[in-house]
């Protein structure tokens, strides 16, 4: 026993090293892109417009919104990679960025202490910046490989198959606990699971028809869907103001859609249903929350019940994504296609891995948050990140926004966030 105590000492001491290292490894990172981007030429003006018909998909052929979820699209017209804004972070940033979040992931479960240390005080600051560094991370470069491949099924699925490898390295290591699920326990989270597959290829689908920020517009609206879930599936009913106070979200929607100069009803509908599918998931992963032996700590449970609901939506998804169009089996044919119009087989492979990667790392991060705060705060910070998302996309992809968009935009995003404290101020008063 003292020489358990003594083992847990040591590593928790190496990580009081390594994690501070990490961090300022990460911030020099940053840093050094950051002032590397500063001095960079910037493109010729004859090629920005080319740039933004690029970044938009608005080169690709009529009706291929509809025929990107499909397969049957002929594929967008690309231009030469060096004609593309670099925006993505660099390798160092990813790479540091990756060495923090596997510190993280076993910081909790190796601090023997019970008294409060600067990493019980730093690690929400820390999980929140990664999550939203992995998540802005994940859309630009998956915008970028929808905007190449026309194959939505396979990308989706690839997505979310990428963070099996990556469970499984983090339990074959010692990072995570090895959680202990039986033949029941899957079978009970089967539903979670085929509704976060959903959620994927409905999201991955709606970026690819229109622009990301308003994506993120449209997904706004989750809250609503979640109290209408909540009230049906868990019984859960709030006061009448928290309902009311969705009413500025559901306009501010509104507005910014009669106004985009990208909208589909296709990518409209297919962020819509993202909503319904995620919300779905984390209602019914609350249902089943306490399915299997996920671990002691809560970061360790979080990354568990993550790593497990990947598994089983992977498994969910893999037979339609393999035989549909726009599918596995197509993905062959779509990546010749884009070789052909002039993307190197090089980007191909490494925006795919890179999407699923980080695909995979921010929806950790973000279970990591929940571990640290109720789910209140969680859907402020959600709010927040989605502001980021939608600002450095439109700032990346060069999106056109009109005056009503921007305030559709605005009106969505703060009628969220009153939403959110609406619903703490009257959970409070009920208390």
């Amino acid at each position: 026993m003292a020489a358990s105590f003594s083992g847990m000492l040591q590593q928790s001491r190496r990580r009081a090293v390594l994690l501070p290292a990490a961090l300022l490894l990460a911030a020099a990172g940053l840093l050094a892109e950051q002032i590397g981007l500063a001095f960079q030429v910037p493109p010729l003006a004859g090629q920005q417009l080319n740039q933004h018909a690029l970044a938009q998909g608005t080169q690709k052929t009529p009706g291929l919104h509809s025929g990107l979820f499909t397969g049957l699209g002929s594929g967008a017209a690309r231009l030469p990679r060096a004609e593309e804004p670099s925006t993505e972070a660099s390798s160092f940033s990813i790479f540091a960025a990756t060495a923090v979040a596997a510190l993280a992931a076993t910081a909790d479960a190796a601090e023997p202490a019970k008294e409060k240390t600067l990493w019980d005080k730093v690690k929400l600051p820390v999980y929140a910046c990664l999550w939203y560094f992995f998540n802005v991370q994940y859309n630009i470069t998956n915008k970028r490989l929808l905007n190449t491949i026309a194959a939505p099924w396979a990308i989706s699925w690839i997505q979310l198959a990428a963070g099996i490898p990556i469970a499984l390295l983090m339990w074959s290591t010692g990072f995570v606990q090895k959680p202990k699920v039986t033949k029941d326990d899957i079978l009970k989270l089967a539903p979670v699971g085929a509704a976060f597959a959903g959620g994927q290829v409905a999201t991955v689908a709606s970026l690819g028809a229109v622009a990301v920020s308003f994506t993120h517009v449209v997904k706004a609206l989750e809250p609503a869907v979640n109290a209408i879930a909540s009230a049906l599936i868990l019984g859960q009913v709030f006061h009448p103001m928290v309902y009311a106070s969705l009413a500025p979200v559901f306009l501010g929607v509104a507005l910014a859609s009669s106004s985009e100069l990208s909208f589909t009803m296709f990518g409209f509908l297919t962020a819509m249903a993202s909503n319904f599918f995620f919300v779905t998931r984390n209602v019914l992963a609350t249902k089943f929350g306490s399915t299997g032996d996920m671990g002691e700590d809560k970061t360790t449970r979080k990354t568990n019940q993550l790593a497990v609901l990947t598994f089983v939506a992977a498994v969910v998804l893999f037979p339609i994504a393999l035989v549909l169009p726009g599918g596995l089996l197509s993905f062959s044919g779509a990546c010749k296609a884009a070789i052909s119009n002039g993307t190197p087989a090089s980007a191909i492979a490494y925006m795919t891995a890179a999407s699923g990667f980080h695909f995979f790392m921010y929806q950790l991060s973000s279970f990591w948050v929940l571990s640290c705060v109720p789910p209140i705060t969680h859907s402020v910070l959600n709010t927040l990140k989605r502001v980021v998302i939608i600002i450095v996309s439109i700032i990346v992809f060069r999106t056109p926004v009109t005056a009503q968009s921007a305030a559709g935009t605005a009106t969505a995003i703060g009628g969220v966030l009153l939403y959110s404290l609406t619903k703490a101020h009257y959970a409070k008063k009920g208390k």
